[in-house]
Parts: C-alpha cells; structure tokens; sequence
C-alpha cells in the first residue's frame, strides 16, 4: 500500500433523502456506524454518539465507549474535513483528556482527524501521544490500515494505476474506495473509479458519486471498461495573467515594473522573504482600492524572475468555481517545469489542489532552490463564493507542508464591503492567519515628487508652480491611481492646447474626473456603461447579443472605460463603478483650504453686483487690488463649485445666480464640498473624542495628514484656522475664542454671510467685546445718519465687531456698514426687550442674564468667571473681569435692572 497516496484520503459520507435537513439525518446516522466499525476493530463496543455537527468544514462526531474486554473508558473525536485538521482542535482535545484523566487515570482518548493533522498539530500530537498514557491519533493512513486489516476496506491496489484523491466513500449501501484515474499525458483526471471488497459497486452509490463527488466526470467501476456518460464535460478554468501599464500615466492598468515609483523598504523586504524562504507559505497585501497593491506583486513577479525563479500574477475576477485554485496552481508548476526550477515526479497529478501539494513535495527542485512566486490579484472578487473561498484557504494552509521557497499571494483591498450576510469573514481570516500580512501605506512627498517629475517628463516641459502645488494637494492622499489618472487628463487637455494656467483654475477632483469621462460619451455609449457597471464583473455571455457583439462595447474598451479579464466585462476602476451605480465617489477631496472666507465674499459680493460675472481685471479694480490676489479670492469658491472655470473672468454658476436665496444655495453648496473633503472628516473625528478642539490641534493633526505638501508649522495653523472659518459659514461646526466645537441644535446665533455681512477676519472673538454704548450708537446713526452721530474711531472697530455678531449689520456692495434690518427699533429708538431677544442667542449670555436677574448685585468677576466657563475659554483674571463689566452693562441695556453691594467692584 501506498503511504503517500493513502495519507491523502478523504472520509465522505453521501447519503440521498427528499430534504436536506433529511440528508443531514442520513449522513450522521452513517458516520455514527463507520466510526462505531472503526472503534469495534480497536476492541470497543456500545459507542454512545455524544455530539454530532455538520459545518462548512465538515463532520464532527464526539463518542464515548468502553473496552470490551478491559471495560475502560474512551473518550474519542472525529473530526472528517475536507482539509487537514489544525491545532486549535487538538489542543482543545487534548486539555478536554487531561481533565478526564485526572479523574479516571484508566480512561483513553481518541482523536480522529481527516485526511490528517497539519504539521504543526502532526508534531503536537506526536509529543502528546509520548507524554500523554493512554492518547492515541489516527489520520487516514492509520484507518484504512485498521479498516483493511479488518476486511472493511479493500486494497488501494485493485484501484486505476494512475490515480489520485483516494477516498473511503461511506454510504448506506455500504463502504467503498473511489480515486480520479488521471490521463497519462496530462496528468489531469479523466475519471473517478470506485470499487469494493467483495463486489460491484451498487448503481446507487455510482450515482452518488456523480451528483456530490465527480464535478461532472464520468464514474465508472473497477474492472470496467465502458463508464457512465458524463453528467457534464467540465471545462478548464480561465486563467488571464494581470498585464502592466506601457507608461507612466496609463491609468486603466497597474504600473508595470519598469514605471513602478516607491515601496523600496517594503519591495526590498518581500523580495528578501519570496527569494530565502526554506518552508512555502503565503503573504497577504492589503491595502485601500487605488494604492497599488497591483502595481507591488507585478514588482515581486519581476524580481522573482531576475533571482532566477517563475512568477505569475493571476487576475482574480475570472474565478468562478474552486477547479479555478488547481488550474492556478498548474500553470505555475508547467512554467517551473519549462523554466528547469524542478522536475516532476512520476506520480505526479494536477486533479484537485491535495494531489497538485502532493506532487510539489515528491517534486525534485534545482540546486539551490530557485523561488516561485504566484500572485493572486483583485482577490476581493473571490470572496463572494464561499465554496471557492474555502479552496484557497486550503491552498494557504496546505503549502506550508512543502520544503521549498513557493510563495503564494493574496492582495485584496481593506475597504471591501460584504455583499451578502453570508460573507466568508471566518475563510478570509484564516488565510490572514495563515499568511504575512504586509499593509500598504499611501504614497509620500517622495513618491508624488517622483510623479510629478515623470509628469514634466511626458509634457516635455516644467509645470508651472499653481499647477505643481494643485496636484501635489491633490494627491495628498497618497493614492498612485489616482495622480496617473490627473497625469493622464492633464497630458490630453494640454495635447488640445489647454495651458497649464487654466488647468491650474480647474477645480480637479475624482467626481470631475469621472464626469469628463462620461460627457465624452454618447447616450448609448453611457447605457452600455452603466449597464456593465450594475453587475461588473459580468460574463459576456450574460450581456444582451446587440451589447456583447456591436460597436458600442468595442468603443468602451477602446476608450479603456471598460476592460475585459478572460470572459467577463468590469469597469476599469472599482470606485468608478460606483460613481456609476450610485453617484457617489469614495475618495476625499485633498486640496489645501488656504485662505478664509472674508476675501471670497467680498469678490462674491462685486460678481453679483456685475451680473454675476466680470473679468478679473474689472474685479481687482473694484476692490482696489491685484489680479494675484483675485485669483487667491477665488480659488477656493472654484473648488467649492461656486465659481465656474473661466479664462481671465470670475463667474457665478448660474444655478446659484438664479436661485430665489443665493445666499442660502451657497452656503448649501459650500456646505455638500466640505462634507466631501478629508478636512471635514478629520474635524469630525476629532469632535467625536473631545467637546473642543483647539486650532492648533487641529492644524497638527492636517500636517500628519496631508504628507505630500510642503508647508511650514505657522502656515499650517493658518490652513487650519482657514478652513474651520468655511465649516463655520457652511453650518458645520461652532468656533470659539480656543477652538471649534459642534453645533447643536440650540446654537442661535447667526451664521456668517458671503453676500452681505461682515465675516470675522480670524477666529470669533466672545460677545460682549466691549459696552454697549458705541454699538447703541452705531445702530442709531445708521437708522438716522442726520440725527445721530457716528461713533469715535475708537469705538467704532467694537461696536462693529459686536453688532455682527449680533447680526444686526451687513456690509453692502460697496463694502459699506448698514442695518440689516428694523427689529430692533421701536419709534427710531432701540427697544430693550427686542434687543435682548437677539443678545440672548450669543452663547452664554441667556444664562448671565438670568444670574443678574436671580442676583441684581452679581459682581463683575463672578459673571467674567461664570461666561469663562459657559465657553470653555481660558482667561486671566482681568479678562474675566472685563468680560462681567460689559455683561453688566449689555443687561441694562436690554432692561435688566443691576445694583452692586458696597464691597464690590466697580463697574
């Protein structure tokens, strides 16, 4: 007998019924009798079944029963899986005997494991077996010797002569051996042969095997000739090797390696691992869609090649059933073969993954070793089967029993989302256990200065500094994917003679990107798009025979918008798929919010004085400044989607122009940009773990994060201050003296206007910043400029400070001071009661005036103190002094009646 071949030999239990819940009953009855046979050879009789399961692995059996003749305990698990058993399962056992020994030190135990234990479990157990009286494993090998001397089984040698997948086959008909006869050339199977001890085997048996065990080869009976017609002619799985890029910015295809950029320590590491290794085993690349998890195994396969060795990236996405892992695993051994890295042994066999492992470790490999690399890419796609997922979680598994330096590679992206409930997260973790994880970080300042000098290298000339500086913002991310595919529409829109200046206007994202590839499109071409997009991948063959065969798809894929792996059709990113499906684009917005939202809204306020639009000459004499400094103005509003691009003009977009409120439908539109930003999703996080954060804070955390631009500490506090000012005016958050905050529902004071209003230079400063007086008498020259006058020039800065706050002023479009509104006047005179309806919305002040009114003599400290905390500031005392002083005087204003007691402070 055959030790090498009959070590591999599965246990399957094949039973028919009219339910499956009827066939599961069947099937646990059967393995209850084979183990109860098994046990009965070892002298045990009276086995009582304590536990039966049914998993995705296999069968587990739990038995208890006492020795014939000694009447000692048993104790014995069976575990029957389509895969070898690991140490987690043994180890349980093991502890579980330990216990029961302690109580019984007479008792036996029994671990049944099929096919066999894992290496590591095998050495486990050994050590158990000479430590351990009375412990006993049994793998397949062990059994069919029981079963065999015991005149169960048959011989393995009545079998086929070439043969492969040995199999004991358990049925209610009794129990039969069964193995693949394999084509002599090919060394595939060609059909299944089954056969007993004392018979033929019964048709019911033979049709067993055909529905659960053949994969639609023919099944015949030993000894004859002539076998059943196939249920089906099985077909070979397709295999399409990933092909690299022919340049730089060819977006739609991974860097190949000679255009690859970066990775050095982490290629440098992988390589050093594929090429030393004594022992096969695998690695798993993650990373986010778009970071070059691709572009890196393309990189491996090209340095396993130079060291001598065969490597093959496979796409992922044409596999469709688990024949797919062994037709894998044959291509690389025929290229090693063809390459001379080993030699075949003579039984070798490439009819299931089992005998593909088998004949890797009876293989004769070169002197020295030389390595073997197989990469499996857009792995993600596999997950979606969890039949095909167990396969090559075997595969992880199974490897590592060969001694030679075979790697296999799983990349999938980390941001894969489970389609259904029945997602494999147990399979997919079993391989990351199996594996050396490597975890791709985003490109660096270094990478993304390469791209851009490989970009200048394809211009054929230097990108300006507006333009540079844009695609290192953004490209901040990191992503290699996406600065080729920016690279890639920058070298077309110069080709069409676009210059770099108005490119550098153009507020480049994702979305806009994605939009430029659909408006390039015709309405049939867009249908077959989204078409393809809704079930991407899709099978050729599925698509309608007008779709699949016309000149629309060929225009697609000319166009590189759709690409074709093996059979199927899939759109040519994954996140552009779904921009296609859903409208949505993952990828943040990058670029760097620079300047605040003052300077915008006075540009704003001279466009729509124009008709919503003017040149940027007129514009910069309007506001008595530069063209530079316009262009600064309106940088962020193009980027927000409020400024159309235009050469040399500054336009409002027309939406926005005739909308009823435009100050309203900006803001909305402000507000939907800035929720797509990466700024705004840093901001968020950080509100969620702390009620305030500072702006320095923040503007640390933007540096770590926007790694790829080249700003000094100061500047960034600056961006930072910037942009919180904009989540400000859009609604987003609260700022504060020390920071931002969250808005809450119960915020009422006004949000900043664009179009009208004064709009903080820095960070809002407190209210009150002053008394009242100066603002009283402001509010009263701008009602009657004849009748009262304007405040001194000292006053004047305060009292417009407070009355923005206030949001009783606006600046109109002459950048002039004026009411906006009469609210607060009753008979040309300011009225107490409205006026303090409007102070009570700043933050703090409703509950000071009810601590004035609760306690008229409240000294100015205590209410400083008292207002310091209601805004979580930090002030020295005379600070918080000032601040009570004006609170006191702000509530006399509004009506509130105040009184100080002798030993207090003055006012």
């Amino acid at each position: 007998m055959d030790q090498i071949t009959v070590d591999t030999a599965a246990v399957v239990v094949l039973a028919e019924g009219s339910s499956t819940s009827e066939i599961s009953n069947r099937r646990g009855h059967l393995f209850e009798m084979f183990i109860a046979k098994l046990l009965a050879t070892q002298g045990y009789g009276d086995p009582h079944p304590e536990n039966l399961n049914f998993t995705s692995e296999g069968i587990e059996l739990d038995v208890q029963a006492r020795h014939t003749v000694t009447n000692e305990q048993l104790i014995c698990e069976c575990k029957a899986y389509s895969s070898n058993v690991r140490v987690p399962l043994l180890t349980s056992f093991l502890g579980k005997f330990a216990l029961a020994r302690a109580d019984d030190d007479r008792i036996h135990g029994l671990f049944i494991a099929l096919p066999r234990l894992t290496p590591e479990a095998k050495e486990k157990a050994d050590a158990a077996q000479a430590k351990l009286p009375g412990f006993r494993y049994l793998g397949s090998y062990e059994i069919c010797q029981l079963l065999q001397a015991a005149n169960v089984l048959p011989s393995w040698d009545e079998g086929p002569e070439i043969r492969s997948d040995p199999t004991v086959i358990v049925t209610e008909h009794g129990v039969v051996l069964a193995a693949c006869e394999l084509d002599s050339q090919t060394r595939r199977a060609s059909r299944w042969v089954t056969w007993t001890r004392t018979q033929d085997v019964p048709a019911p048996v033979v049709r067993l095997i055909e529905r659960h065990l053949s994969k639609g080869l023919p099944v015949v009976r030993a000894g004859h000739e002539a076998g059943a017609v196939p249920i089906r002619v099985p077909s070979l799985p397709k295999i399409v090797e990933v092909q690299g890029s022919t340049s730089d910015f060819e977006y739609q295809l991974p860097a190949a390696p000679e255009f690859f950029i970066g990775r050095k320590i982490l290629a440098q590491s992988l390589l050093e691992k594929l090429r030393d290794r004594d022992t096969a085993g695998s690695i798993v690349i993650n990373a986010k869609s778009g970071w070059g998890k691709s572009s890196l195994v393309l990189h491996l396969q090209k340095g396993i090649e130079k060291a001598g060795g065969v490597g093959i990236v496979i796409d992922s996405r044409t596999a469709e059933r688990s024949e797919f892992v062994p037709a894998a695993m044959e291509r690389i051994i025929r290229k090693a073969v063809e390459r001379k890295v080993l030699e075949l042994p003579p039984q070798a066999a490439f009819s299931s993954l089992q005998s593909i492992v088998e004949t890797l470790k009876r293989a004769t490999w070169t002197s020295p070793a030389r390595p073997i690399f197989l990469a499996f890419d857009q792995f993600e796609n596999v997950f979606r089967d969890s039949d095909l997922t167990r396969e090559f979680r075997d595969l992880a598994f199974l490897i590592r029993e060969i001694n030679a330096p075979l790697t296999i590679s799983f990349s999938w992206k980390t941001d894969v989302v489970a389609w259904t409930e029945g997602y494999p997260f147990g399979l997919r973790n079993d391989i990351r256990d199996a594996s050396l994880v490597s975890i791709l970080e985003p490109f660096g300042p270094r990478e993304v200065e390469a791209l851009l000098r490989r970009l200048e290298k394809s211009l054929g000339s230097k990108l300006n500094r507006d333009l540079r500086q844009r695609l290192r913002e953004y490209n901040s991310q990191g992503l290699p994917w996406l600065f080729k595919k920016f690279g890639a529409h920058i070298l077309a829109e110069v080709d069409r003679g676009v210059t770099q200046d108005d490119l550098a206007k153009q507020a480049l994202n994702a979305r806009g990107l994605f939009e430029s590839d659909l408006a390039r499109l015709s309405p049939s071409e867009q249908a077959v798009l989204r078409t393809v997009a809704q079930a991407a991948p899709v099978a050729i063959s599925d698509l309608d025979y007008d779709v699949a065969t016309g000149a629309v798809l060929d225009s697609l894929l000319h166009q590189r918008l759709v690409v074709q792996v093996g059979h199927t059709i899939d759109v040519y990113w994954d996140t552009f798929r779904d921009y296609l499906n859903n409208g949505s684009v993952a990828i943040e917005d990058s670029y760097v919010v620079r300047y605040a939202p003052l300077g915008a809204g006075r540009l704003l306020r001279v466009v729509v004085a124009e008709g919503g639009s003017v040149s940027v000459p007129d514009a910069a004499a309007r506001l008595d400044t530069t063209a530079t400094v316009v262009f600064n103005y309106s940088r962020e509003l193009r980027q927000f989607g409020v400024l159309s691009a235009e050469s040399n003009r500054v336009t409002l977009e027309p939406d926005l122009l005739d909308s009823p409120d435009r100050e309203e439908a900006i803001r909305a539109r402000v507000s939907q940009a800035l929720r797509r930003h990466k700024m705004y999703k840093l901001a968020a996080d950080m509100l969620t773990r702390e009620d305030i954060v500072s702006i320095p804070q923040f503007a640390a955390v933007l540096a770590a994060e926007f790694r790829a631009v080249a700003a000094k500490s100061d500047s960034w506090v600056t961006y930072a201050r910037s942009f919180c000012q904009w989540m400000e005016y859009a609604g987003l958050v609260r700022l504060l003296a020390n920071g931002m905050t969250r808005m809450t529902e119960s915020d009422s004071e006004p949000l900043g206007r664009l179009l009208s209003g004064a709009v903080p230079v820095r960070v809002r400063s407190p209210f009150p910043g002053a008394n009242p007086g100066p603002a009283l008498q402001l509010l009263l020259h701008l009602s009657d400029p004849a009748g009262h006058t304007r405040p001194s020039k000292n006053g004047f800065a305060t009292a417009v400070r407070d009355l923005t706050a206030l949001g009783l002023v606006d600046t109109d479009e002459g950048e002039r001071i004026v009411l906006s509104g009469n609210s607060v006047f009753s008979h040309g005179a300011v009225e107490p009661g409205r006026l303090r309806e409007i102070v009570e919305r700043q933050r703090g002040m409703r509950e000071a005036f009810a601590a004035l009114e609760s306690n008229p003599g409240l000294s100015p400290l205590s209410l400083g103190i008292a207002h310091r905390d209601a805004l979580g500031a930090e002030w020295a005392e005379s600070t918080m002094l000032s601040a009570g002083k004006f609170i006191r005087a702000w509530a006399r204003a509004c009506g509130i009646s105040t009184q100080l007691r002798t030993t207090d402070r003055q006012d």
